[in-house]
């Protein structure tokens, strides 16, 4: 009986290639088999990876959000001490006990809560200050007396000379710890007395309290390592503190977790495994296991201060535990597959890796970072090769004429689907260099193209690192827009972000590479932000799109970039104008200055503009 001849072929010259065809006829299935769980493996890598690193990530963020709550928190109280300290030694306040003096005090305790007292001692110990009852506020005048304890925290700033945080204190006539903050006040390089505050542990425990019901953590604060400064428990007064042990020790706590922060923990724990961070502790207590991040403050005296919170791992974790069967399915499913493979599958695997893995630099668009793909053995597979290292000459030239990160965000947000315009509000952002004409009137062609490839991988680094899309270069200008390929709750306070660190880029670029280099003119830079209704979508004609903005709000954008050149301050490295829309839709507070409302070109309307500060 005859039967069917596999389907092979010779190439040119006698050269022999079998036909891909057959060989996937006998292996098929298994390489089904395998490929699946090949996929899922890897995406069992990644998911681990991804849910570890979002795990940190949402402990990082946690963590510091609370360390930038505490900063906040004491930095107000030595501001007040600066700011007073500062009018002293200019001589606009004589520190006498004067009315106005004590005016002065009574309103920096007034605006502060977390300040229990403030004072000024002079040079002869007489002390004038403002203390904070549980009725009211009232002035102090008093000798300094035998109080030891005030007069080393006296001493001690006259002896180093400039402002510190000082050493926990206990006050029996309040009943209760403070924190010190000293400032010696220096006139004609003479120190004439010593002004501090004195801020209230209960109070700032009591602001953890708040922020425990706020975050839905369990928030505390260490002194160095073996004693607590802070925590909800100790908003009321904490039993047992005297002068000689101010703060309660760390390791006899009332609250167990804090008690048990640094001991030994040998509990086998899968959060351990998902939450890498170095400021992480597990702690294991009765039938629980917890979790603490912590962060250290080391600007406020000796001893660093510790701000720490602990979750239940189970709140923390449960994203990790989804990951359990998929990882024994797959386990399952890759030595099956690998076994059957191995015996069928050898000469086709390593071509179509070599070309999976290309494919997937050419999906991830690192399209530069590509090789050529090798021929096969496989009739089809060499014809692929040779078409795929065709189509990668044209995709390297595809490549410099496309934005990735448009293109990566289009392919993520509508892959497989059409693109509609809408409307959508969005911020603009607009950017020119200040004569630019001046600037370059001594270059070369190439050294035009230089400085503006230089100039603009700067500002593209600041905006694409706060997750803005860069439009279009237009000349020596950038166009880009937040919140025009995904909703961004945030994207007025990532645009002003970008356009602050755009400004220190410049400050830092001016410095570095162009007064360093003895050039003649800085570069100044204009900055327009708006945020209005646009339209976006494709806009150009067939075979020549750009996905953009366009509308109203857009012209606005550029037209506040364009009055940086009368309004705000036109010297600065960068003067950055942003209408009161953007302004308005701000998540977190920045401080701006006010320049009020103006006409802009073309614009019939007055437009409220505001100064972005550089800090």
């Amino acid at each position: 009986m005859g039967g069917k001849k596999a389907n092979t072929s010779q190439g040119k010259g006698g050269e022999w290639h079998a036909s891909m065809s057959v060989a996937l006829a006998l292996g098929l299935g298994f390489f089904v088999l395998t490929s699946v769980a090949g996929v899922l493996g890897v995406g069992l890598v990644v998911g681990y990876r991804n849910t570890s690193d979002l795990l940190t990530q949402k402990a990082q963020l946690i963590i510091g959000t609370q360390r930038q709550q505490v900063e906040r928190y004491l930095t107000a109280a030595s501001d007040q001490v600066d700011f007073i300290a500062s009018r002293i030694a200019s001589g606009e306040v004589e520190a006498d006990g004067s009315e106005e003096f004590v005016s002065l005090l009574l309103g920096a305790v007034s605006a502060t809560p977390q300040i229990v007292r403030i004072q000024f001692i002079d040079r002869n110990q007489i002390l004038t200050g403002v203390e904070r009852t549980e009725e009211e506020t009232l002035p102090i005048f008093l000798k300094l007396g035998d109080d030891v304890d005030l007069r080393h925290l006296i001493d001690e700033a006259i002896e180093t000379g400039k402002a510190r945080w000082g050493n926990i204190l206990w006050r029996g006539e309040y009943g209760q710890s403070v924190l010190t903050y000293q400032s010696p006040i220096i006139q004609k390089g003479r120190i004439i007395g010593v002004l501090s505050a004195w801020v209230s542990v209960v109070k700032l425990s009591e602001f953890l309290a708040d922020q425990e019901m706020e975050f839905g953590a369990n928030v505390f604060m260490l002194y160095g390592r073996n004693a607590v400064l802070a925590h909800p428990l100790m908003a009321f007064g904490y039993a047992g503190l005297n002068r000689a042990a101010p703060l309660p020790q760390q390791d006899r706590f009332s609250d167990p977790i804090v008690a048990a922060m640094w001991q030994p923990n040998d509990h086998l724990s899968v959060a351990k495994y998902f939450l890498t961070g170095a400021n992480t502790r597990f702690v294991a207590y009765a039938d629980w296991e917890y979790v603490i991040f912590f962060e250290e403050l080391t600007n406020y005296g000796d001893q660093a201060l510790t701000v720490a919170t602990y979750f239940e791992t189970h709140d923390i974790i449960a994203e990790a535990a989804r990951l359990r069967w998929a990882i024994w399915f797959c386990a399952i499913m890759a030595v099956i597959s690998a076994g059957v493979a191995a015996l069928i599958g050898q000469k086709i695997a390593k071509p179509v890796r070599r070309l999976s893995d290309s494919a997937k630099r050419v999906h991830d668009l690192d399209i530069s970072n590509i090789a050529e793909i090798e021929g096969s053995f496989f009739r089809e597979l060499d014809e692929a090769a040779r078409s795929y290292n065709f189509m990668l000459e044209g995709l390297r030239w595809f490549e410099l004429y496309v934005p990735k990160r448009l293109v990566r965000q289009l392919m993520r947000h509508h892959a497989g689907k059409q693109i509609n315009s809408s409307h959508r509000d969005v911020v603009i952002m607009f950017t020119d260099i200040v004569e630019f004409t001046t600037l370059s009137e001594h270059l070369t062609a190439s050294q035009t193209a230089l400085f503006l490839n230089d100039h603009f991988a700067g500002l593209a680094d600041c905006i694409q690192k706060n997750r803005g899309t860069i439009d279009k270069f237009i000349g020596d200008s950038v166009m880009a827009v937040w919140g025009a390929l995904e909703h961004q709750d945030d994207a007025a306070d990532l645009a002003c972000q970008a356009a602050i660190e755009i400004a220190r880029w410049i400050q830092k670029y001016n410095q570095n590479e162009r007064i360093a280099a003895g050039l003649p003119y800085s570069v100044r830079l204009r900055i327009g932000l708006h945020i209005g209704r646009v339209v976006i979508g494709n806009i150009g004609s067939e075979g020549r799109l750009s996905y953009t903005v366009v509308g109203d709000a857009v012209n606005v954008a550029q037209r506040l970039e364009e009055a940086g050149k009368i309004l705000g301050d036109t010297q600065a490295e960068a003067n950055i104008l942003v209408s009161s829309s953007v302004r308005s839709a701000l998540v977190k507070p920045i401080e701006f200055k006010r320049i009020g409302a103006h006409k802009l070109r073309g614009r019939d309307e007055l437009v409220e503009i505001y100064s972005l500060t550089i800090n």
